[in-house]
C-alpha cells in the first residue's frame, strides 16, 4: 500500500467541544460550583471548631477533603445535590408493601382465568398443505384423485407389458 492509499482514522473523544465542562472536560461546571460551596461552608465550621492547629489540619484531611472529591465527581453522572434531592424525593414518595386487598384478588383471579381460558381453546395451526384443514369434499377429491392416479399407473405398467410381448 503506498502512502497516498493509506487513510488516518483519528477518533473524536466523547468530552470533545462538551458544554459546560472546565479542565478540558474532566469536570462538569455545576460539579465545581457546588463543591466550592460545599467547602467553604465546610472550612467556615472548621475554623470556628475550638481544637489546635494541628486538629484541624487532621478535621481538614479526614472529612473536607474526601467531601469536596465526592462533590466534583458527583454521583453516577449527576452532581451531589440533585442526587440528594432524588435520594429524599425517593424517601418521601416509596411504597410500602401490604397483603393484596380483596379487589386486587378479584382481578387476578380474573387475569388467571382468562389466561387459563386461551390455553384450553384450540390454536390455530400453522403451515401447508399438510396442516391445511379439508372440506368433506375435498377430501372426497384427494381420494378420488389418488385412484386416478393408482390407475393410470396400473394402466401405464400394463401397456408396457403389451409393447414388450409385442418385440
Amino acid at each position: 500500500m503506498s502512502q497516498r492509499e493509506r487513510v488516518d482514522v483519528y477518533t473524536i473523544p466523547p468530552n470533545f467541544a462538551k458544554e459546560g465542562t472546565i479542565f478540558s472536560g474532566r469536570v462538569e461546571a455545576r460539579n465545581a460550583v457546588e463543591a466550592a460551596i460545599l467547602v467553604f461552608l465546610l472550612f467556615q465550621v472548621l475554623l470556628s471548631l475550638d481544637i489546635g492547629v494541628r486538629g484541624k489540619i487532621y478535621v481538614g484531611v479526614i472529612v473536607i477533603l474526601p467531601v469536596a472529591i465526592f462533590s466534583v465527581l458527583g454521583v453516577q453522572g449527576e452532581s451531589l445535590t440533585s442526587f440528594i434531592f432524588q435520594f429524599f424525593r425517593y424517601l418521601g414518595k416509596r411504597r410500602i408493601l401490604t397483603s393484596p386487598d380483596a379487589r386486587y384478588r378479584l382481578k387476578r383471579n380474573r387475569r388467571l382465568k382468562k389466561q387459563e381460558n386461551r390455553k384450553q381453546r384450540p390454536q390455530k395451526q400453522k403451515g401447508g398443505v399438510k396442516n391445511r384443514k379439508r372440506s368433506k369434499r375435498t377430501e372426497a377429491e384427494a381420494q378420488r384423485s389418488k385412484e386416478i392416479g393408482k390407475a393410470a399407473a396400473e394402466r401405464g405398467e400394463a401397456g408396457r407389458e403389451s409393447e414388450q410381448e409385442d418385440q
